[in-house]
């Protein structure tokens, strides 16, 4: 297959995905509802019984609840292809893995070594985390609804600038009160809060669009 072959069939597959934008609404609305109160319970725990966790097992909580969250998205994802009669690894489906994996991955690694390293410092690792998510989120711009590519700029921006601000200050950005439950707050403001508001928006855009038709 040549480049310009490539580049058709790539053509092809945005323009499918752009058809194809209220499927997408629809599987993504009842992952980030899942998603955000499983942000919210597992934040809630963090922070009344923070004593008891230390940074490796928190970030290894944190790690199971995603890899559970991205379990369900992704069952959503298969039980769609399913009734449409399509393959769950679509064409799609991989072009929308290329921008995903690299700035999660990198997200991820950088945490961890923030996380087990040895100032173990846990608030940083939950910025990053939250940063890197957003730019994954935003590197789906070409073929995403607006409503997700501003999902990802507000988690981009909240966790790049809180980031600068821990870092500039050497210290906890709110040292009157522990790192765990500073993370949790963080997590259940941007996992937790940012995710059942952009479900609940995205919803009420289904509705008004249903409305009209």
């Amino acid at each position: 297959m040549n480049d310009s072959d490539k580049a058709l069939e790539h053509l092809q597959v945005i323009r499918g995905l752009m058809e194809k934008a209220t499927v997408y609404r629809a599987v993504s609305v009842p992952t980030a509802i899942i998603g955000g109160l499983v942000a919210l319970i597992t934040s809630a725990m963090f922070y009344v019984r923070n004593e008891q966790f230390d940074t490796a097992t928190t970030v290894s909580i944190w790690l199971g609840v995603a890899f559970l969250v991205n379990g369900i998205h992704h069952g959503l994802i298969w039980k769609t292809a399913q009734k449409e009669g399509e393959p769950y690894l679509s064409s799609g489906l991989r072009m929308a893995l290329k921008a995903l994996i690299p700035p999660m991955f990198v997200g991820g690694v950088f945490g961890l070594a923030l996380a087990y390293g040895p100032a173990a410092d846990l608030v940083a690792t939950t910025l990053v985390w939250i940063t890197f998510y957003g730019l994954a989120l935003m590197a789906t711009s070409g073929f995403s609804p607006r409503s997700l590519r501003v999902l990802g700029l507000a988690f981009t921006l909240v966790g790049s600038l809180l980031l600068g601000l821990h870092w500039v200050d050497g210290a906890n950005i709110m040292a009157f009160i522990s790192p765990q439950r500073t993370a949790a707050i963080l997590m259940g403001m941007t996992l937790g809060l940012f995710h059942l508001v952009y479900a609940g928006y995205t919803r009420s855009q289904q509705r008004n669009s249903l409305l009209e038709a």
